[in-house]
């Protein structure tokens, strides 16, 4: 019933905030529209300025008005005022609005009229300029405004000079009215249109009788959208008035269907919330006391699935994640037991050690001798061997478990020293290694004795000279490989199946003639890479009889030795 309410109240709201946003887009809609007529209609109004400027620059810069003007005999005036009239009436005629045109002298004193207007005086002005609204005696129920234009004189090059006089037109506002009627938005919209002091030179709509409009008493009611802009030539304000109700009918549709909507989601989750208890409760209950008695039924008991929807999915899963945690738990049994032997191992290992430690300081001091020994009777042989074998020896009895893989094919060149000297230049080790692999890290004496099983199982055994390759380079992945080729005797296939099958887990440490006869070299590198490197490291021999035999081994450039995280300088990209 909560998760009911909860979606009856979302719903709700979400109907709320959706009217909310498309009366918000309605009304921003009806704005940009409406102010975009608005700047049109002020266009219009800037264009009828421009044509009342031309007009006046006809009418008052004719040479006849000019004439009339500038004549101060009183009987000159007289005699051209007909001539004057005239042209005052065919510039009437061009306009049907301009209902009466008056003349002016720089005093500001009435010379001559025609049409409508009142005989007073003006004060001078120097750009054209319009009035407010205007009532005259003999016409109360008509509106007129007046605009005023200065005339100036003008000399020989038709230049204006100085300030004679002034004229005005006096104006019907009914003109205004078409360019009004086009501002017009919906049927019930006002268009006003006032002057300087707020009153009303014309209007489109139903408007109070008022003559005075208080503008921001409308913007104050919010169920209008009011928009006004300020004509730039007269100063006069055009107000755009439209009731939101009547934008808004509209959605009166949309919201009868909301709540047919809401009426049908109603019982819709009615439905839902029936079988939302028959087909999902139920079941769910059945599944927890299920888990409830599970620890007291024993391991081997499993849930009885009844129905085939998502709760007996649910069901079936739990049924297979118990079986999972069965195997899991043998899985751990066995890994334990694995656990123990690789600890096992490492304690074997420990053992082989000890038995085979040593003063390092007497051996040292004693190769040391022999190597005096064999300068002193200039024997160079004897001093290069005995120090490359002080060395090996230093290098093998070193503490730690890694060195770098510079420091291993340095132990490897000294080895090749010996066996040089030893088979007389017979046998080449050659080495390949990037270069800026030098500086990774790597498990200390992994090369030697796969060198070694080389030269004494395959060099030895074949006729002739022979080579042993060791090439490192590291793969896209970032994991190092290690090659060590020979082309010598090789071995046959039973013997190479028999490595193979030995390199499963931690294999038991031995030494001596027995280690000799099983292969310990390629055993020992076997169990310890396993050991510190776990299934990370890969060693894979290949060997073809009387051809040679090639020892692959992969690993990632870091181990954990002992809980400590060693991690080789790889550039990751």
């Amino acid at each position: 019933m909560i998760l009911i309410a909860l979606m009856l109240v979302t719903l709700l709201i979400t109907y709320i905030i959706t009217n909310r946003i498309a009366q918000q887009i309605i009304e921003r809609k009806v704005t940009a529209s409406v102010n975009t007529i608005l700047q049109q209609v002020n266009e219009k109004m800037t264009s009828f300025d421009s044509d009342m400027q031309g007009i006046s620059t006809f009418l008052f810069y004719s040479p006849t008005v000019q004439t009339y003007i500038k004549a101060d005999d009183m009987l000159d005036r007289v005699l051209m005022n007909r001539e004057v009239l005239s042209v005052f009436a065919n510039t009437m005629s061009m306009k049907s609005n301009i209902r009466g045109i008056q003349l002016y002298d720089r005093s500001g004193k009435l010379m001559t009229r025609l049409g409508e207007g009142q005989d007073e005086t003006t004060a001078p002005v120097q750009t054209m300029s319009y009035s407010g609204l205007v009532n005259l005696d003999d016409r109360p129920t008509e509106h007129f405004y007046i605009i005023t234009a200065p005339i100036f004189g003008l000399d020989s090059n038709h230049i204006a000079t100085e300030y004679r006089g002034t004229g005005r037109y006096v104006m019907d506002v009914s003109n205004l009215s078409p360019i009004l009627r086009s501002a017009k938005v919906t049927a019930n919209s006002r268009v006003m249109l006032l002057d300087r002091n707020d009153h009303i030179l014309t209007s489109e709509g139903k408007v109070s009788s008022s003559d005075s409009v208080n503008v921001g008493k409308w913007k104050a009611n919010s169920k209008f959208i009011v928009q006004s802009i300020t004509l730039a030539p007269s100063g006069w304000k055009l107000i755009s008035i439209i009731p939101k109700s009547e934008l808004l009918n509209e959605l009166g549709t949309v919201k009868r269907i909301n709540i047919t909507t809401y009426a049908i989601m109603f019982g819709i989750l009615c439905m839902f919330l029936l079988i939302f208890f028959t087909r999902i409760l139920k079941p769910i209950k059945s599944l927890m006391d299920f888990i409830k008695s599970y620890p007291k039924n024993g391991e081997d008991s499993r849930y009885q699935v009844v129905h085939k929807n998502e709760i007996g999915v649910l069901g079936q899963k739990l049924n297979n994640m118990l079986d999972d945690i069965s195997e899991l738990s043998d899985e751990v049994r066995s890994t334990q037991i694995r656990m123990l032997e690789i600890e096992l191992a490492k304690k074997q290992m420990e053992i082989s050690a000890f038995r085979n430690q040593i003063n390092p300081h007497f051996l040292y001091n004693t190769l040391e001798s022999i190597r005096a020994m064999a300068f002193y009777h200039d024997v160079r042989d004897i001093a290069d061997i005995s120090e490359s074998l002080s060395r090996m020896f230093r290098y093998a009895v070193k503490g730690s478990n890694f060195v770098t893989i510079a420091e291993e094919l340095a132990h490897i060149r000294e080895y090749a020293r010996i066996i040089d000297f030893r088979f007389r230049g017979r046998f080449k080790i050659v080495t390949r290694c990037e270069e800026n692999l030098l500086n990774e890290t790597m498990l200390k004496m992994l090369l030697q004795p796969l060198v070694e099983n080389a030269v004494f199982h395959g060099l030895e055994r074949k006729l002739g000279e022979g080579e042993v390759l060791i090439d490192i380079h590291r793969s896209a992945d970032h994991r190092i490989h290690v090659l060590v080729q020979d082309n010598g005797y090789g071995m046959s296939e039973s013997q190479l199946q028999e490595i193979r099958e030995g390199f499963t887990g931690v294999q038991e440490f031995v030494s001596g003639e027995q280690g000799k006869q099983k292969g310990i070299g390629i055993s020992n590198i076997y169990n310890r890479t396993f050991l510190f490197y776990g299934e990370a490291a890969t060693l894979e021999v290949d060997s073809v009889l009387n051809k040679g035999t090639c020892v692959r081994i992969s690993f990632p450039p870091y181990v954990n030795e002992g809980g400590n995280e060693h991690v080789s300088r790889v550039n990751r990209g």
